[in-house]
């Protein structure tokens, strides 16, 4: 997968979740690694982590849209009921000063 692919792929989930007043708390992207078994002719994948507070609806739709995006090799949302306790990047810059 080019880079290009990946950043659009990226950039339509943040999308998704800004438009429906969704917050990014954090991405993590783990890079290139290593399949535990093949997966569509693939050995190897991107790794990336969204933490993102947003309404069930529109968890919904960015599993459904990574679901169909043909170069996305496997989905798996996890809902947490309660906040992630990471700093808002605003509010973190807010408490350093």
């Amino acid at each position: 997968m080019e880079e290009q692919e990946r950043t659009k792929v990226l950039d339509r989930v943040k999308e998704i979740i800004t438009n429906d007043q969704g917050v990014i708390v954090k991405i993590d992207e783990w890079g290139k690694k290593r399949l535990a078994f093949e997966i569509a002719d693939a050995l190897d994948g991107f790794y990336f982590v969204l933490y993102f507070e947003a309404t069930p609806k529109t968890l919904d739709e960015v599993t459904r849209v990574l679901k169909i995006t043909d170069i996305v090799l496997r989905v798996m949302p996890i809902r947490h009921e309660k906040p992630f306790g990471f700093k808002q990047p605003a509010a973190a810059a807010a408490e350093e000063v």
